[in-house]
């Protein structure tokens, strides 16, 4: 190969070196910044491996033996780290042994390698496999595992380790003509290729962890808007925001409006840890009611607790709503080592139509009768 092909290759290097360096470092500061994520943290030090793999190998295509494997190596530890990662992020935590093997397994081939060099082909092959056995592996926990708020973010970065694999195929199949070799432009291209593809892979492979990342963070900054950080319940706005798909025009929707009972009371003798026990264990025990399964539960407010029925009549909704009463009052929140008894009163609505609106406040004049009445008891609109 020439002077100016040498130019090329070690051009190339250099760029990889900066792109992977400049990676690594952004990503490890985005663990710094976003100490809780440990994803990002793996995928930081996996970004620094690949990086070192590429510092191993030399950037050049007359890399010693040792360095080579030495690159091939932190390249397998940084795909397990990658699927680490991975896996962690979308809540299906691997263990390590796994990985770890797999890891061994290919340190083992890489020694025989150095004690009986293989031919060309066979060394290319092995190295193929072992990529695309760990981009098999990511691909299917990106694309059969993540949890359905993560599927956009994790389809594109299954789609990069596709991309990945398929080119490990197409030089894994030129390999097995080792006379393309013999033709020093077709050797060149494909020197320059493996550089030009691992730059790209490196850089899409950012932009599909970052992408991740992002989406996790919109995910839990909604949550943390719209879900009562108390009882894991929907608050106020997110109820609102849900209930209009489901009361649909010209159906009767049902709203059961619960308030708990003196509870200044239980706040004031148990204390604020004692009122929030008692809370807990109010949303527990709707939540596992028997609710239909288009119902919404929500924190209204304080101590009041709306669950909307779609698609409800009023004997039903005061049926469900005189059971649960029942099992609120035969139960006991255990506190301190001691328990608190606790009532509720409920009022019920029925409205036609999808008028949140009206039907909470019918719902709210239902209850202030059940309040007026001697509470721990139900009123109808």
């Amino acid at each position: 190969m020439d002077a100016a092909a040498h130019l090329d290759v070690h051009t190339l290097g250099i760029i990889g070196l900066a792109v992977g360096v400049t990676i690594a470092m952004s990503f490890t500061l985005l663990s710094l910044v976003l100490r809780g994520m440990a994803a990002l943290h793996i995928w930081a030090a996996a970004f620094w491996l690949l990086t070192l793999a590429g510092v191993a190998e030399g950037y050049d295509e007359n890399a010693g033996f040792l360095s080579a494997i030495v690159g091939s190596v932190l390249i397998a530890v940084a795909n397990a780290a990658m699927l680490i990662g991975i896996a962690l992020h979308i809540g299906r935590p691997l263990r390590w042994q796994g990985p770890a093997l797999v890891v061994a397994v290919f340190l083992a081939i890489q020694i025989g390698f150095m004690a009986w060099p293989p031919a060309q082909a066979v060394e290319a092959t092995v190295f193929g496999a072992k990529s695309i056995l760990w981009d098999g592996w990511m691909i299917g926990l990106l694309l059969f595992r993540a949890p359905k708020e993560l599927r956009t973010s994790c389809a594109f970065t299954a789609f990069v380790f596709m991309i990945d694999t398929f080119f490990y195929l197409a030089r894994g199949a030129v390999s097995l003509f080792p006379e393309t070799n013999s033709h020093a432009w077709i050797a060149q291209m494909l020197t320059t290729s493996n550089y030009l593809f691992g730059i790209l892979c490196t850089f899409l492979l950012s932009t599909g962890f970052t992408l991740m990342l992002a989406q996790r963070l919109v995910h839990d900054l909604r949550r943390v808007a719209e879900v009562d950080g108390l009882t894991g319940l929907l608050n106020r706005t997110a109820l609102v925001k849900e209930s209009g798909p489901k009361m649909a025009v010209g159906r009767h929707h049902a709203a059961l409006l619960f308030d708990l009972d003196n509870f200044k009371a239980v706040n004031d003798y148990w204390g604020h840890a004692g009122g929030d026990a008692v809370l807990k264990y109010f949303a527990d025990i709707v939540r596992t009611g028997g609710l239909p399964e288009r119902a919404l539960f929500s924190r209204y407010g304080g101590e009041e607790f709306l669950l909307l029925l779609p698609d409800a009549n009023a004997g039903g909704a005061a049926l469900l709503a005189e059971a649960l009463r029942v099992r609120i009052q035969n139960a006991l929140a255990n506190f301190a080592g001691g328990t608190i008894a606790f009532t509720t009163s409920v009022g019920v609505s029925v409205v036609v139509g999808p008028e949140l609106h009206r039907l909470i406040e019918a719902a709210d004049s239902a209850l202030y009768r059940a309040k007026n009445a001697g509470r721990n008891r139900v009123e109808v609109a």
